[in-house]
């Protein structure tokens, strides 16, 4: 199987820089506890958005996820872009885009979470279970 395959449901994603092949199941909704996947354009197509659940949720210095738990969404592809770039910068679920939003911080990174949270909250509204 090469690169970026959907068979019943899921998709089969083979990156190019291992030998892993990647499954995310399509959903509608992000369900509670996932998150966007910062992974950009290794996702294989620009109509779907991972979804990530964390491996350590109680262990803030642990980025590792859950690799058997892997979701997708399907949207188009201006939604995934402003998905991605939020995701970038911290943004990267409904509630965290409420915090940047409700933030009285001021400073560079600040104000960049702030636009990127403004820019997608009704994408995290609509798609968020």
């Amino acid at each position: 199987m090469e690169g970026f395959n959907i068979i019943d449901g899921k998709i089969y994603n083979k990156t190019c820089f291992n030998e892993k092949i990647d499954v995310f199941e399509i959903v509608e909704k992000i369900p509670a506890g996932f998150f966007v996947w910062n992974i950009g354009e290794n996702m294989g197509s620009n109509e779907y958005i991972p979804l990530a659940q964390d491996l350590h949720p109680e262990d803030k210095e642990n980025y590792e996820i859950n690799t058997s738990t892997l979701k997708a969404i399907k949207l188009i592809p201006e939604e995934v872009n402003a998905l991605r770039h939020a995701a970038s910068w911290g943004v990267n679920n409904k509630a965290n885009a409420e915090k940047a939003l409700k933030s009285k911080r001021t400073g560079y990174n600040a104000d960049r979470k702030r636009k990127e949270a403004a820019a997608t909250i009704e994408i995290f509204n609509r798609i968020t279970a």
